[in-house]
């Protein structure tokens, strides 16, 4: 069986289903593996913390679609985006377009939007400034350019002297693109975004957290 530094896996819509219920069986089979697990999301680092906690994944986390990393359930969290430029294009954007603010009191790097507008359209005139937009299916984030999951993956890794040649990857959506491209095995739940599963190097037949399950007998870890 080959060795693995560690697995990185989204949460929304991957460890868990459309109504972001946690599948147990995924959770029963994190929490009989021996290589760590790292949590990548989204969503804020206080959240993704807990939910490691919770279902006994590692200490380690990447938040705000790897904007935010920590190193430590309760450890500091290290800022790796700018959401002082994230403000400014939301501000702008807003001009344009009805948008709805998900709560930012926790959001250290970014801005996140609820879903239900033209995605593309804001792609369109926020062009000029320097920011991404990505749509999980669970909200859309406003991020500074270049900044991704894998830039978070790539920095933990970089700490904990992990390989990503090494690193396994499992996600279900557009914010998982880098991060299923940039380590040494990617692989789509069953659910996943037609972009992802191209890129993937396995496509699971199951959906969601029974995906993740499928993927980790797949790999020979449970």
């Amino acid at each position: 069986m080959t060795e693995f530094d560690c697995i990185a896996i989204d949460i929304d819509g991957t460890l868990t289903n459309k109504d972001r219920i946690l599948s147990p069986n995924a959770v029963d089979a994190i929490q009989h593996l021996s290589v760590p697990v790292v949590l990548v999301t989204g969503n804020v680092a206080c959240f993704v913390s807990a939910i490691s906690r919770l279902i006994g994944a590692s200490e380690e986390v990447i938040a705000e679609n790897g904007g935010v990393v920590k190193l430590s359930y309760d450890g500091e969290e290290i800022v790796l985006g700018d959401k002082s430029i994230c403000v400014k294009a939301y501000n702008h954007l807003k001009n344009f377009i009805n948008v709805e603010l998900i709560d930012m009191r926790y959001r250290r790097s970014e801005v996140s939007l609820k879903c239900g507008f033209d995605v593309k359209k804001a792609k369109e005139i926020l062009k000029d400034f320097d920011v991404d937009i990505v749509d999980s299916g669970f909200a859309v984030h406003i991020k500074k350019r270049g900044m991704n999951k894998m830039t978070g993956l790539s920095y933990l890794a970089d700490k904990k002297g992990w390989s990503l040649d090494k690193i396994v990857a499992i996600g279900d959506s557009e914010n998982d693109l880098e991060m299923i491209k940039g380590v040494g095995f990617g692989i789509a739940v069953g659910n996943s975004d037609e972009n992802l599963r191209k890129l993937a190097d396995y496509v699971t037949k199951e959906r969601y957290g029974d995906g993740v399950v499928e993927a980790l007998t797949y790999l020979n870890l449970v």
